[in-house]
C-alpha cells in the first residue's frame, strides 16, 4: 500500500485556518456556557427573589407607615417616625441594655473557653476523637431542646443548681434563678454552651494552620511555652479570632431560643430580638417591630463591618 506523505502546511497556506476555527469554535463553547450558567443560576435567583428580596422590600415598606385599625389595613406615611419612637421606648432601650450584657459575657466565654480547648485539643492524645465528639454534641442539638434540659436545672422546685448549693451550705433557700440579677448571665452560659464546639473548631483551624516549626525554633531561641503563646499563638491566630468574635457577637445579638424557653417574654431578660418578638407576635405592632428589625440588622452589619476593618488596619499596620 503506498505510502502518503503529510506535509506540513506552509506560512499563510490553508493549516493556519485550523488555528483560527479552533479558537472559534472556543469562543463559541465559552458564550453557551456562559448561557447555560445564566439559566441554571436563574431559578435560584427567582426564589431568593421570591422568599428575601420581596420581603424585605416590603417590610422595609411596612416600616414607613403607621399601624392601621386592623392587620391588612395601612395607616398614614410616617417615614422614619416609627424608627425614632422605638428608639425612645423604654422597652427597646431596656432590651437594649441587656443586649449588651448578653454580647458581653458570651464573647469573653466564648473566645476564652474556645482558645483553651482548642489549645488542649491541638495535639493528638488518646481519646481526642471522643474528645471530638463530646465537644460537638451541644452544638449539634437545636437550642430549644438544650434549653429545655438546661430548664430543668435551673428549675426552683427541684432543680439540680438548688439542690447542688443547698447541699454545698451556699444557699439557705431554693431560688428562682430567672427572677434574680442572675438572670441574663445564666442565659449567657446557656448560649455559650452551645455555640462554644463552632468557637473552638474554629480557633483549632487556626491553630493546625500555624507550622510546628516556628515552635521549634522559638524553643531553640529558649523562649518558654508562655512566651510562644504570646508572641507566635496569639498573633498568627488573630484571623481566626477575628472570625469567631463577629460570628459570637452576631450569635449574641440574635439571641433568642434560650430566653424564649428558660424565661419566656419576662422583660428582666428581654434581648432586643425578644423585643421584635413582643412587638410583632404579642403586641401585633408590626411596622415598628419591623422597624425595630431593621435596626438590628443594620447594627449588627455595621459591627461585623468595623472589626473586619479594625482586624486589616492592624494587620497592615
Amino acid at each position: 500500500m503506498p505510502s502518503v506523505a503529510l506535509k506540513e502546511p506552509q506560512a499563510g497556506q490553508s493549516g493556519a485556518r485550523w488555528p483560527a476555527r479552533s479558537g472559534l469554535w472556543g469562543a463559541t463553547a465559552a458564550r453557551e456556557e456562559a448561557r447555560l450558567g445564566r439559566w441554571l443560576v436563574l431559578p435560584v435567583a427567582a426564589v431568593t427573589v421570591a422568599l428575601v428580596i420581596y420581603p424585605l422590600v416590603l417590610g422595609f415598606e411596612t416600616s414607613l407607615y403607621a399601624a392601621g385599625s386592623t392587620l391588612s389595613a395601612r395607616g398614614n406615611f410616617v417615614g422614619a417616625g416609627n424608627y425614632a419612637e422605638v428608639i425612645k421606648d423604654p422597652a427597646t432601650i431596656s432590651a437594649a441594655l441587656h443586649t449588651l450584657e448578653y454580647v458581653g459575657i458570651c464573647l469573653v466565654l466564648q473566645l476564652a473557653g474556645g482558645l483553651v480547648t482548642a489549645v488542649a485539643l491541638r495535639r493528638a492524645f488518646r481519646g481526642r476523637g471522643l474528645m471530638f465528639g463530646v465537644l460537638i454534641m451541644p452544638w449539634a442539638l437545636p437550642s430549644v431542646v438544650s434549653g429545655v434540659l438546661w430548664r430543668r436545672f435551673f428549675a426552683p422546685d427541684n432543680g439540680l443548681l438548688n439542690s447542688l448549693l443547698l447541699h454545698l451550705h451556699l444557699i439557705h433557700n431554693a431560688q428562682v434563678w430567672m427572677a434574680t440579677g442572675w438572670a441574663i448571665p445564666w442565659i449567657a452560659v446557656v448560649h455559650v454552651w452551645g455555640t462554644l464546639p463552632l468557637i473552638t473548631l474554629i480557633l483549632l483551624a487556626g491553630l493546625q494552620s500555624i507550622p510546628d516549626e516556628v515552635y521549634s525554633a522559638s524553643a531553640v531561641d529558649g523562649a518558654t511555652p508562655a512566651r510562644q503563646f504570646w508572641h507566635i499563638t496569639l498573633p498568627l491566630l488573630r484571623p481566626a479570632l477575628v472570625v469567631a468574635a463577629i460570628i459570637g457577637l452576631v450569635d449574641a445579638v440574635t439571641i433568642f431560643d434560650e430566653i424564649y424557653v428558660l424565661n419566656g417574654i419576662a422583660l428582666n431578660t428581654s434581648s432586643v430580638v425578644m423585643q421584635v418578638y413582643n412587638l410583632i407576635f404579642v403586641q401585633a405592632d408590626f411596622p415598628h417591630g419591623i422597624a425595630f428589625a431593621f435596626l438590628i440588622a443594620a447594627f449588627s452589619a455595621l459591627l461585623a463591618v468595623v472589626a473586619l476593618i479594625a482586624a486589616r488596619l492592624r494587620r497592615t499596620a
